[in-house]
């Protein structure tokens, strides 16, 4: 019989990311905080205001703009890299001539690690600015001194890190290097880092309960940044497209919170005369992401480069046939399930042709697509296989 004096106990873990209710990497951090929880693991979150949060000019954090209450908020100022006008002049002088978003990112490192020391795992999760990577590479720096155990996962390389490659010399110091695509992986390789030292994991989320609802439209994810690497103005030709030929479908879009060039978005739409085929919608999450899926007959993912694994994972766990380019991660995810286009309009329209007039299965892609997000993108599994790894280089 194994003495209960000679077990371990779990360590405990930091885990630094985005808590931010509206934005995607905050509802896939909490998702595997909360499995990781679930799984015996003590998880303190850390988190910050950042430009996301409405209350980023009151350097503040709002109760009703986090995902839930369970996490430590630090309150700090925040500076963006190109600052606009618009909050006065002498403000943007200031912040553009002193360079105070580097020097308040370095500030934010060393709060990071002040609210984290007391952890035996530091895990960051990284993505821009307030999460980018000068406050890792403060707190790379802070644990290495301290010998702290340090895990990353990389979301998105900043354009400073490009510009500034000693600076990826960070990674070398964390334990494990986490990724959520091949893709991915090959970027952060370019940067400097050893290959052997980067770990794929992908991108899970919660199961929803699937519904015998009437699929009925398509649905089109904008992102942060809707004019920016999603084919966008492809995807408006290929309405026009399917107008003129009489083809009547009807769209969802749905953005991010806060969306960049969503204006300029809604007018290309009015210029191209398919605004009444549209239906906008801001960021969804839980049931009502689940209900915009499943109400979808296809979801449309003609992306040029970037991150799709928000609306590939939420299509595959919703049964949700994906017509997509193959770029970024996209192969990876979908595999031989995906409706692959060129990303011209004509190869857009064509694909949403071959669903309505049935040349596609897309009954039987749903179930396959349902049941390879079980298989591999199940947030609770992705936990199980990460959990041992907190423990394993435990001093």
């Amino acid at each position: 019989m194994t003495d209960p004096t000679t077990v371990s106990a779990p360590p405990r873990v930091a885990y630094i990311g985005c808590w931010y209710k509206n934005d995607m990497y905050s509802h896939n951090c909490s998702n595997l905080v909360d499995s990781l929880r679930a799984g015996g693991l003590k998880i303190d979150v850390v988190t910050s205001n950042c430009r996301c949060f409405s209350s980023a000019q009151r350097f503040d954090v709002s109760t009703d703009e986090l995902i839930n209450g369970n996490c430590a908020a630090m309150k700090i100022p925040h500076a963006p890299q190109n600052p606009g006008k618009s909050h006065g002049l002498l403000k943007y002088l200031i912040v553009k001539g002193f360079r105070l978003d580097i020097w308040l990112a370095l500030a934010r490192g060393v709060y990071y690690y002040r609210n984290s020391r007391q952890a035996d795992v530091i895990h960051y999760d990284q993505v821009l600015e307030a999460f980018g990577s000068i406050p890792l590479f403060v707190l790379a720096m802070l644990a290495g001194l301290t010998h702290k155990r340090l895990m990353v996962t990389i979301h998105e390389i900043e354009p400073f890190q490009r510009a500034h490659r000693w600076m990826n010399r960070m990674y070398g110091k964390c334990e494990e290097v986490l990724v959520y695509s091949e893709d991915m992986k090959r970027a952060v390789v370019a940067l400097g880092v050893a290959a052997e030292k980067i770990r794929v994991i992908r991108y899970g989320l919660v199961m929803p309960t699937l519904t015998q609802v009437r699929r009925t439209r398509y649905l089109y994810f904008g992102g942060h940044f809707i004019l920016k690497d999603k084919g966008y103005p492809e995807f408006l030709g290929a309405l026009k497209l399917l107008k003129t030929r009489g083809i009547a479908v009807q769209l969802l879009i749905y953005v991010g919170h806060g969306c960049n060039g969503l204006e300029e978005a809604r007018a290309m739409a009015d210029r191209a005369g398919v605004n009444d085929m549209i239906q906008w919608g801001e960021f969804f999450s839980g049931a009502e992401l689940a209900a915009a899926y499943q109400a979808s007959k296809a979801c449309i993912v003609p992306y040029t480069g970037g991150s799709a694994r928000h609306p590939l994972s939420s299509a595959m766990a919703n049964g949700t046939p994906v017509i997509a380019t193959r770029a970024a991660d996209i192969p990876e995810y979908l595999g031989p399930l995906g409706i692959y286009i060129d990303g011209s309009a004509e190869s857009i329209a064509k694909a949403i042709c071959e669903i309505e007039d049935g040349t596609t299965d897309v009954a039987g892609l749903s179930r396959q697509m349902r049941n390879a997000a079980m298989a591999e993108l199940d947030v609770v599994k992705i936990a199980a296989d990460l959990s041992p790894i907190y423990s394993s280089k435990a001093s």
